[in-house]
């Protein structure tokens, strides 16, 4: 059996953006350069594109942003032959990647005309681009979330062509992901099987370097905002008190939704439960006591894997957290684990699911469940669809854990 790679990604091209509608061709993107860069890596950071109102890198198909890490081919980033991706995966032991847009992790377009028309022809573009291989390279829809009637058409096209997913950041427009808002969008979500993936990311209106630039918060910061709102309005209370009339949660609603947060790591989820433990409590009369020193919270224990499995919520891990602690902590059913393929940053690790496997120091069932189990499950791939066949990845790796 192989594993699930539950963080990939794709990097768009020229060729992206040749499936938009032909009435909607002047909301193509353009690509720009700013020739004061130099260095190595420079050339993802000389180019951009302009989508609407804001700006984005146009990487090099390398990914090599500062010069250095692993060397990827316009075959495999750009997806001009699948079958070259496939063969890497067949050499990591990886059955599926869940693919995820680069240029999406800090963009946000304001105009929702243009916002629809530009989400329209990449959603085309990566599901052509995935279409022969044989359902190992399963992608995540962008949807355009500032007008809802064109989100439902891309999330029935996406269901109908490949998609396992709907991409969101922590927030969208300005708005918290449990706001009332994104509720037609989740009730066809679940319709359709399709998994809500909260990828880190932000909105960028310019780059570094450049005058004009001016982001939102960090991604990493916003992936915990989405992981809170959607935790918090799950079975519609408010710090443990039940609201009074008729429930807003979301797991109440939308009892089969499943929520999977990705490249922000697991080390926060400790101190998120903490305060949800902790704000449950205060939030109870019989929860303060007097004691002979005067009054006293006592704060009642959570069961946190409990809390994930009810919320149907995964989260991908890094290597490099202790996945042991964490997942006696959440439950050994909610990590999960991706590589971030295609990218050389701060969530990459191409071999992360070799070397867990390997690694001594943890459960081989709870490492299993990490690299595997966990995966299927979030994004609903079945326990037999195993293309990578039976290798044994850790035999094959090329350096010591």
């Amino acid at each position: 059996m192989g594993f699930i790679d539950a963080d990939t990604h794709v990097l768009e091209c020229e060729e992206t953006w040749d499936y938009f509608d032909p009435s909607e061709r002047e909301h193509k993107p353009i690509t720009l350069e700013y020739p004061g860069v130099e260095g190595p890596g420079a050339e993802s950071r000389r180019q951009y594109f302009v989508i609407g109102d804001t700006i984005t890198r146009r990487f090099a198909p390398n990914g090599q942003s500062w010069g250095f890490g692993k060397d990827y081919s316009g075959d495999v980033s750009y997806l001009r032959d699948a079958s070259v991706r496939l063969k890497e995966m067949d050499e990591l032991g990886i059955d599926v990647q869940v693919l995820f847009s680069t240029d999406y992790l800090t963009v946000g377009v304001e105009n929702p005309t243009v916002e629809a028309a530009v989400t329209r022809s990449y959603n085309r573009w990566v599901a052509d681009k995935t279409s022969d291989s044989g359902g190992r390279l399963r992608w995540t829809i962008v949807p355009p979330t500032g007008h809802m009637e064109r989100c439902m058409e891309e999330l029935e096209f996406g269901a109908a062509n490949g998609a396992c997913g709907v991409m969101l950041k922590g927030t969208e427009h300005d708005r918290s992901l449990a706001n009332p808002y994104f509720f037609p969008l989740y009730e066809k979500a679940q319709d359709l099987d399709l998994t809500i993936c909260v990828h880190v990311g932000f909105v960028r209106k310019g780059l570094e370097g450049l005058p004009i630039s001016k982001t939102t918060p960090a991604g990493a910061n916003l992936l915990q905002q989405g992981f809170s709102a959607i935790l918090m309005a799950g079975s519609g209370t408010s710090g443990g008190t039940q609201r009074q009339g008729p429930s807003t949660g979301l797991n109440d609603r939308f009892p089969r939704l499943r929520f999977a947060f990705l490249e922000g790591g697991s080390s926060w989820l400790p101190g998120v439960f903490e305060g949800r433990k902790r704000m449950r409590s205060t939030t109870r009369a019989e929860n303060w006591v007097m004691t002979d020193h005067g009054t006293s919270l006592v704060v009642d224990p959570l069961d946190v894997a409990g809390e994930m499995a009810a919320h149907n919520l995964w989260v991908a891990g890094f290597r490099s957290e202790d996945l042991g602690y964490l997942a006696s902590y959440v439950g050994p059913d909610a990590l999960m684990m991706g590589t971030d393929y295609c990218h050389n940053d701060a969530g990459t690790d191409p071999l992360a699911h070799m070397l867990i496997m390997a690694n001594p120091d943890l459960d081989p069932i709870v490492a299993r469940k990490i690299c595997d189990d966990n995966g299927r499950a979030a994004y609903n791939i079945p326990a037999d669809f195993t293309p990578a066949g039976p290798t044994k990845a850790p035999d094959k790796m090329p350096v010591a854990v």
